[in-house]
């Protein structure tokens, strides 16, 4: 039986590395871990395979494309069991390029959107597109005063331990 891929040590801690800095050689994530080059790559192409690595990309400042208005909009819409419905009401979201993100709630709203705009009257025109893509759709919108810090994703580790430069073998 094998066991779970983040349960291996130098898996967490390459998974790690990556968090940090996504662009790193294999070269270099092999030398800060201690072993070989095949190694690494052989374990990167398994944690990609397996959905643990989801992909890489550029963390881009809203403001610096000039998109500095970023807020949170916790969207309600009739809900009932038309699935097809509710799939075109998300698709329609996807292909919003300033929606960033949208997960589905527990509770009375039924998603949590993170939005940016240029200003805020072009969040409001985002705001009256979002409650046009689908049935009785209202927003409750939470503008972001400032950020203090965004993480690329859970840490494989658990508080207090740390990530040592080179893995014991």
């Amino acid at each position: 039986m094998n066991k779970p891929l983040m349960s291996d040590d130098l898996n967490r801690r390459l998974v790690a590395l990556l968090q940090q800095e996504g662009r790193m050689s294999h070269a270099e994530l092999a030398e800060r871990l201690g072993v070989s080059r095949p190694t690494v790559i052989e374990r990167v192409k398994r944690l990609e395979a397996e959905g643990v690595l989801g992909g890489y990309a550029a963390r881009v400042s809203p403001a610096a494309v000039q998109k500095p208005n970023v807020a949170f909009v916790a969207v309600r819409h009739r809900q009932g069991d038309d699935d097809a419905l509710e799939a075109a009401f998300l698709e329609a979201l996807k292909r919003e390029p300033d929606v960033l993100e949208a997960h589905t709630m527990a509770g009375e709203d039924c998603l949590m959107l993170k939005v940016v705009a240029e200003s805020p009257t072009a969040l409001n025109i985002l705001l009256k597109r979002i409650r046009s893509l689908g049935p009785q759709v209202t927003t409750r919108t939470s503008i972001v005063l400032q950020s203090h810090f965004e993480k690329p994703g859970p840490s494989p580790f658990t508080l207090g331990e740390d990530l040592p430069r080179k893995v014991k073998r």
